[in-house]
């Protein structure tokens, strides 16, 4: 049997990384991505059996990324309002690289809750914390006013994520209403974002 050649399954999978960007899980289709990697379909059916064991391999190894980016909420050296800011920076900037995630978020938990569950302990390795915690240690010594840690993630994600998620409906709309707006460094939405935590946050 041929060996797989790592430099061609590097190549597919950051082809499939481009074409799930621009189409999504269900709008992407094989062939695309064979297309974009340069290779023929029954190579890439060799590498990867189906689409959606390609989808997990590209977005598994992101959201490995993903925690040993935001291991700036361990942080305790720096006040939780600065490391929030710094969490939600870097959230922005991985969801621009891979704003599928959320969908795959939600396939990976709704098709085994207990089987993701372990993923992300693996994944995590040592990294015991979490931004819930931290928020309460926070508000137990005084440093951020008493608030609800949960609502405030839910928020906090949303204010991220639903932009990148929803990203076809905006587009829409502003193409109905005739509006061309751009926000292509994210610094519109990272503005937005940064006055929701700092008013949240800070001691009045």
């Amino acid at each position: 049997m041929k060996l797989k050649d790592r430099n061609t399954e590097n190549d597919i999978l950051e082809a499939a990384k481009l074409i799930f960007m621009e189409k999504g899980l269900y709008g992407a289709r094989m062939q695309d991505i064979a297309n974009q990697a340069g290779i023929n379909k029954a190579l890439l059916h060799y590498y990867f059996r189906n689409k959606e064991r390609l989808f997990d391999e590209v977005f598994g190894g992101a959201l490995s990324r993903y925690f040993q980016n935001m291991d700036i909420i361990s942080n305790e050296s720096l006040p939780i309002m600065e490391r929030v800011l710094t969490y939600a920076d870097r959230f922005v900037k991985f969801l621009s690289e891979y704003p599928q995630m959320s969908i795959f978020l939600i396939k990976e938990i709704s098709s085994n809750q207990q089987l993701f569950h372990a993923k992300i302990q693996g994944l995590k390795k040592n990294q015991n914390y979490s931004l819930i915690s931290v928020l309460i240690k926070g508000m137990e010594e005084k440093e951020i006013p008493t608030i609800d840690p949960v609502i405030f993630l839910m928020n906090l994600h949303a204010l991220c994520a639903y932009p990148f998620l929803a990203a076809p409906i905006f587009n829409a709309i502003c193409q109905h209403n005739g509006i061309q707006w751009k926000d292509e460094n994210h610094e519109k939405l990272l503005g937005s974002i940064h006055e929701f935590i700092q008013v949240k946050l800070s001691k009045h």
